[in-house]
């Protein structure tokens, strides 16, 4: 059976009865937009809800599964009813293998949005960490060691060069880590001393 068939055959069951989409999911104990994916054909009820559908509407399980009332004085064969409930149970298993796919897709779908904002946010981490550790590295221009005039093409230099790499070697060493100061100390020492023989 087509879902689009049941789906209007639902419906119209519905409005004789004079039922709203809303009165009817609450009588069955679900949504209302599922009554509403029903009736537009776009999904078929779970087969538990098969019985329960039928009795709020007055209608036998058959008929609802041919999408159509069977009148009095006809009878199905054994064959048609196993068949229509065959049909049932395959479009049952389809809608429920559908929304697993879906329940997947949108568990992947968060797990790469997450992800993605975990990366973001360590990226702007690392970022702010650099621009902290940078600040020290950049000399203060405004000091005496660093002060600027401008050479004959207009370009900012500095005005007593050996001293600013002199502050900057300081500044450097200031940074590191004491262990490391002492040994370029030791090393520097040791230089010194073996181009003074």
């Amino acid at each position: 059976m087509e879902k689009e068939t049941l789906g209007a055959f639902v419906c119209e069951l519905r409005k004789e009865k004079q039922m709203t989409q809303k009165e009817m999911a609450e009588k069955l104990g679900i949504t209302d937009k599922a009554i509403s994916k029903w009736e537009r054909g776009l999904s078929y009820p779970d087969i538990s809800m098969l019985e329960p559908i039928a009795e709020l509407l007055d209608v036998s399980v058959m008929e609802f599964l041919q999408g159509q009332r069977i009148q009095k004085e006809t009878t199905l064969t054994v064959q048609e009813a196993q068949k229509m409930v065959d049909d049932s149970l395959i479009l049952s298993d389809s809608e429920i293998h559908r929304k697993h796919i879906r329940s997947k897709t949108v568990i992947l779908l968060g797990c790469v949005l997450l992800m993605f904002l975990v990366s973001l946010l360590l990226n702007i981490y690392n970022l702010m960490q650099q621009k902290q550790q940078n600040k020290g590295l950049i000399p203060q221009t405004n000091s005496e060691p660093y002060e600027t005039v401008q050479d004959e093409n207009g370009n900012p230099v500095f005005k007593n060069p050996d001293k600013a790499l002199l502050q900057m070697q300081k500044e450097s060493l200031d940074m590191l880590p004491k262990e490391w100061t002492e040994l370029i100390e030791i090393m520097g020492n040791t230089y010194r001393l073996e181009a003074s023989e």
